[in-house]
């Protein structure tokens, strides 16, 4: 039944999305009882999708820097509670208290304080430890330890400060020595390394602008791998599921960490955001996973997402039972939905015989946004006639600049990979500039709010509105 309603769902999300391909495992009792690629790897060449077709697994990622931070306390290198500027002597926050306090456990239950903050890195690069010292001058939008806000900036800084603590040694290579060669993980590969994915089966990157899908580029930095950097074929990738699934226990008998480390990530540290499934209760985040309750059953999982992938993972705790799944496609419900089929399987013996309902939600939701998309933004253009003073350079301690040009007569804005032309929005005196692109249900979309010479950027990240000094 399950390979029945597989197919069906993912087809009509084909038809209203053009969603290209996708390969998901599900496993029960250690034993892998569903394992299914669907759709295409390449469209334009028609390659079938197979089971050892590498993607990126992007936020899925997280879990193995947390694994890392949980090997270096069992390590005695550091405990999950102690300061981070212990080791990292120059790190600190506008927030100093919270600079000074700021643990592991902080940064991977993502209650720093500071909001996402991935606009940034479409210009702000160099190394980790550049991005380390960023923080300092990041506008925090909650207090310290005071909510839940997903937050890739600090896993970046995570990942560094495992460098630091093991003298040196890249994130990428602990990872492969520390868990991928424990595991058997062989098609492991990472984020904007030159020539690493040479001789392996890829899916190649789509997106969707929620009606259809197009190919895209591959996200390129290194830097961010700590985040959402691994790029895995879903056997190798149900291997690290399964290990977890199994109370952080190689097939082989090794384990990753001590079972208090295990513990200490699968348990919820901070209530977070309810994810897209009507049957979960109690959604929290631990470190480096989702914790929650699915049809009466404790369940541990997270989500990833890059504009041409979306990856989930997740296990049933204490039964040895859980899921792999990646889509090369952008911007669908395919991940979401699978994973509830996945979970229904595993609790109630079988998956419901339709998810229609959860695909005319999200139909009405991308409708409702692109909607409000063209009712806020589709205003007059700025141009060189009625905004020649917006024409300049604007500097942000963090960010570093921004530029508003001139385009043949038209007004852009400009922040390294980012470009966008600006309009004056129908209401409230802002300036908006909109992609064209979604982000899953979110513009990728950017608003500038004039504050005498300067500009306030607000971005699809948060809701803060961050000052930019005019300085040409």
């Amino acid at each position: 039944m399950m390979q029945n309603v597989f197919t069906k769902t993912l087809e009509r999300i084909t038809k209203e999305t053009g969603l290209v391909g996708g390969v998901a495992i599900v496993f029960k009792n250690g034993e892998i009882i569903f394992a299914a690629p669907y759709g295409y790897e390449d469209r334009e060449n028609n390659i079938p999708m197979t089971l050892n077709a590498s993607f990126d697994i992007a936020s899925c990622s997280k879990a193995w820097t947390v694994m890392l931070a949980a090997q270096a306390v069992d390590e005695g290198l550091i405990s999950w509670d102690e300061p981070v500027q212990h080791a990292m002597k120059d790190f600190d926050m506008l927030d100093h208290y919270a600079g000074a306090h700021l643990s592991i456990r902080d940064m991977a239950s993502h209650r720093s304080g500071l909001p996402c903050h991935d606009f940034m890195r479409n210009k702000v690069g160099g190394s980790r430890r550049n991005l380390m010292l960023k923080c300092a001058n990041l506008d925090a939008s909650a207090g310290f330890r005071e909510t839940y806000q997903y937050n890739n900036h600090m896993y970046i800084v995570l990942g560094y400060l495992m460098e630091v603590l093991r003298g040196g040694e890249s994130w990428e290579s602990q990872i492969k020595r520390n868990i991928a060669d424990k595991l058997g993980v062989e098609t492991i590969r990472f984020r904007g390394l030159p020539g690493n994915m040479d001789n392996l089966e890829r899916a190649l990157p789509y997106v969707s602008d929620g009606y259809a899908a197009h190919r895209c580029s591959y996200s390129d930095s290194p830097l961010s791998g700590p985040c959402g950097g691994i790029k895995v074929n879903v056997k190798d990738l149900s291997k690290w599921v399964m290990a977890m699934a199994r109370g952080g226990v190689c097939e082989s008998g090794e384990r990753l960490c001590s079972a208090a480390q295990y513990a200490a990530m699968t348990s919820p540290v901070i209530p977070s955001a309810e994810e897209d499934m009507d049957s979960l209760r109690g959604c929290c985040y631990g470190l480096g996973w989702h914790t929650g309750v699915y049809n009466g059953r404790d369940i541990v999982f997270h989500s990833g997402g890059l504009e041409g992938f979306n990856t989930q993972v997740g296990f049933i705790k204490g039964e040895n039972s859980g899921y792999a799944m990646i889509f090369n496609t952008g911007t669908t419900p395919a991940s979401v939905i699978a994973r509830t089929m996945a979970l229904d399987m595993l609790t109630t013996g079988a998956p419901k015989a339709s998810y229609d309902d959860m695909i005319d939600a999200w139909l009405k939701k991308r409708d409702d946004m692109i909607a409000t998309i063209k009712n806020g933004v589709e205003g007059e253009d700025v141009t060189i006639e009625n905004a020649p003073q917006l024409i300049g350079t604007y500097e942000h301690p963090a960010y570093e600049t921004f530029d508003v040009e001139n385009r043949g007569g038209r007004l852009w804005f400009s922040y390294g990979s980012f470009e966008t032309p600006l309009s004056f929005a129908k209401a409230d005196g802002m300036i908006c500039g909109y992609t064209g692109r979604l982000d899953g249900l979110v513009p990728d979309h950017i608003e500038l709010w004039p504050d005498g010479n300067d500009l306030r950027l607000r971005t699809s990240d948060s809701e803060l509105k961050m000052l930019f000094r005019k300085i040409k």
